[in-house]
């Protein structure tokens, strides 16, 4: 990622090098609320730091969400890591209550401190993924949609607080209300492929199997030859036909 001239150079390599680092990691697809933000942030986080950074409120309500999502993904201490040296900046927990609370922490002082900022706004995010960990499902879809009434400017991310609605709702067994938000992450090309992989699998709990099997084969039919999900589409199509 290229740099941006002037206020922008002060955006911290580190942030963005630990999401490029989530992004070559994780796979495309996952139930976690959390991961929904890893894969878009990657792709935003350089041209929105160079906005970020223009004054001094704006650049702590960045660094701020920056720390919550950090913490929010920090690996736990094992056993055999009992001394390990504690990072100021990542600070690593013993389980994932303690890990979760420290960052919705992070989040509330951001909210109080910074309300009116972007970091803010997409702070909601990180807290509705949070929550949806936690197994508040409606809490964290009331979050979600916060986020996507607010309409903010990155398109991506408000697909994916779609995603976030709809995985909230297939949680809670309304699946109706599931299938219309992955149909509406369906808007352009950006996630389509995402949308489909979430619109077949509701379909397959609704028991309409032979709609499932027609996404998932068009999946094959039109998606990438060397994509790693092709076997997994596969087997599914397998169990789902008579």
């Amino acid at each position: 990622m290229s740099k941006q001239h002037s206020t922008a150079s002060t955006a911290p390599d580190g942030f963005v090098g630990f999401w490029q680092r989530k992004w070559e990691s994780i796979a495309l697809y996952f139930s976690r609320g959390l991961v929904l933000l890893v894969g878009i942030v990657v792709l935003i986080v350089a041209g929105w730091a160079g906005s970020q950074y223009l004054d001094k409120r704006k650049e702590q309500s960045t660094e701020a969400l920056g720390r919550a999502m950090r913490i929010a993904e920090a690996n736990l201490i094992t056993e055999q890591e009992k001394d390990v040296e504690q990072s100021e900046e990542v600070p690593r927990f013993k389980t994932a209550k303690e890990r979760t609370e420290s960052a919705l922490k992070v989040v509330a002082d951001l909210d109080k401190d910074f309300s009116s900022t972007p970091a803010a706004l997409r702070a909601a995010l990180v807290k509705a993924s949070l929550f949806y960990d936690q197994g508040k499902y409606a809490e964290a879809e009331a979050l979600y949609r916060r986020f996507v009434d607010a309409k903010p400017r990155e398109q991506a991310l408000v697909l994916l607080a779609q995603e976030g609605i709809g995985l909230c709702a297939e949680a809670r067994g309304d699946l109706t209300a599931a299938q219309a938000a992955f149909a509406a992450q369906a808007a352009g090309d950006l996630f389509k492929e995402r949308s489909q992989w979430n619109q077949a699998r509701v379909y397959a709990k609704q028991g309409n199997k032979q709609k499932a099997i027609e996404i998932y084969k068009e999946m094959l039919a039109k998606g990438d030859p060397k994509s790693t999900l092709r076997d997994d589409i596969q087997n599914r199509i397998a169990q789902l036909e008579p």
